[in-house]
């Protein structure tokens, strides 16, 4: 009986380790997701982070940056939920508490002055319409209201694109530059039709605005060709009339008679 007994209370023992080994399991496994989780929405906080900071030397609307700094405050509380004590949660919820405040923007840096820039505000718009055009937010959002963001952002990149190429096209066109100041004007046309918003009203307008130009370029080519010609029959006939002149003198040189 007793023999019994003991084979019942070890018996009962492995299946209490069993269950505590399972139980142990499974919250490590509930762990190691939570941590997952943590580390992805972590990720994409450094992004918008870095969007934030790059936004104030750049004409990106006030909703816009608010609807950054919203997202940035709902994924912190959403780590702040899964794990109280993650470390630096307070300072990064007061941190982005601040954002919330108005900023001044660095005007000076909103227009574009060289290569460099327009590169850094074309990768900084396709980013941002990117990040509007994604569904994974943690914050509020209005899917309508975040598609008229998109095509905000787009035609801000419309307007960064003319006015970048429309003053190389005009520094080429002060320098008598008229095919190469036409090869803008129709990279800025090329862009416009393809930005997805051709028929936007602002878009149309400077769509007219850059065939007006590409066509005034085209009239500069020609009259510099005809002006080309010209100088050389000019020169031409100059030097035939010389020849001209030159000839008799030579067949028929003067008599001392």
């Amino acid at each position: 009986m007793e023999e019994y007994l003991i084979f019942a209370a070890i018996g009962g023992l492995l299946l209490l380790t069993l269950f505590i080994n399972s139980v142990a399991e499974a919250y490590e496994q509930k762990q190691r997701e939570k941590r997952i989780k943590i580390l992805r929405i972590k990720q994409g906080l450094d992004e918008l982070s870095e969007l934030l900071d790059a936004i104030k030397s750049c004409d990106v609307s006030d909703a816009v940056r608010d609807l950054i700094v919203n997202e940035i405050m709902a994924r912190l509380q959403t780590i702040q939920a899964l794990d109280q004590h993650f470390r630096g949660i307070d300072a990064l919820l007061e941190e982005a508490s601040g954002e919330q405040e108005p900023v001044k923007k660095d005007t000076a840096g909103f227009y574009v002055k060289n290569e460099a820039e327009f590169k850094s505000k074309m990768v900084l718009l396709r980013r941002l319409i990117r990040l509007c055009s994604a569904n994974n937010w943690y914050s509020k959002t209005n899917a309508k209201q975040l598609q008229q963001y998109v095509i905000e952002l787009k035609l801000l990149r419309c307007e960064k694109v003319f006015q970048f190429y429309s003053d190389k096209a005009s520094a080429d066109s002060k320098e008598e530059r008229y095919m190469a100041a036409k090869e803008h004007y129709y990279y800025i046309l090329h862009a416009l039709k393809n930005s997805t918003i051709p028929t936007n009203a602002r878009v149309v307008e400077l769509i007219e605005q850059v065939e007006f130009m590409m066509s005034k370029m085209s009239k500069m080519v020609t009259q510099n060709i005809t002006n080309s010609l010209t100088e050389e029959v000019s020169e031409a006939a100059e030097e035939a009339a010389e020849k001209a002149i030159e000839q008799p003198t030579r067949e028929h040189p003067g008599s001392e008679n």
